[in-house]
């Protein structure tokens, strides 16, 4: 292979000198063509049709307008609806279930009392039951004594008639 040789600096600089010219014949044929679009955009005329625009926003206008008869006949019917839906419900058939609900309310409340107050009552019933059984205990201790002990119960016995 052959050794490349090294471009010199004098060429590189031709080189650089030659691109650069390139460049500003490319911006300067670019800078034209703009200020030729530029002058061409000056004679351009925009012409609005108002009155097709006015058109345009009369047609949506109505429809607008349609749309919202439409919302409100839906409304005003389901106001209707709703109005005998308040009217079934707030009959005397309401009252008479509210009073029934008071009245369930009320029984069961009732029921519960009771079911404490029997609770509380067989609970001192039970309670009465166990000191009658103890107290029975300690009768039947005392007498069992007296009778092991026949002194003491005469000695007893001659107490309580004095």
């Amino acid at each position: 292979m052959a050794k490349q040789a090294k471009p010199k600096v004098s060429e590189l600089v031709e080189i650089l000198i030659q691109q650069m010219d390139e460049f500003q014949k490319v911006t300067k044929e670019r800078n034209e063509v703009l200020t030729n679009s530029i002058s061409k955009l000056k004679y351009i005329k925009v012409d609005f049709n108002v009155a097709e625009l006015e058109a345009m926003k009369q047609a949506n206008r109505e429809i607008l307008k349609k749309d919202f008869e439409n919302f409100h006949a839906q409304t005003r019917d389901s106001n209707k609806e709703l109005r005998n839906i308040h009217k079934k419900i707030s009959s005397n058939r309401f009252l008479y279930l509210t009073v029934f609900n008071i009245l369930v309310f009320l029984s069961a409340i009732a029921t519960i009392y009771a079911t404490v107050s029997n609770f509380t009552k067989q609970s001192e019933l039970e309670k009465l039951v166990n000191e009658k059984n103890d107290l029975k205990n300690q009768v039947d201790h005392i007498n069992k004594f007296f009778n092991d002990h026949q002194k003491a119960a005469a000695d007893y016995k001659d107490w309580l008639e004095n």
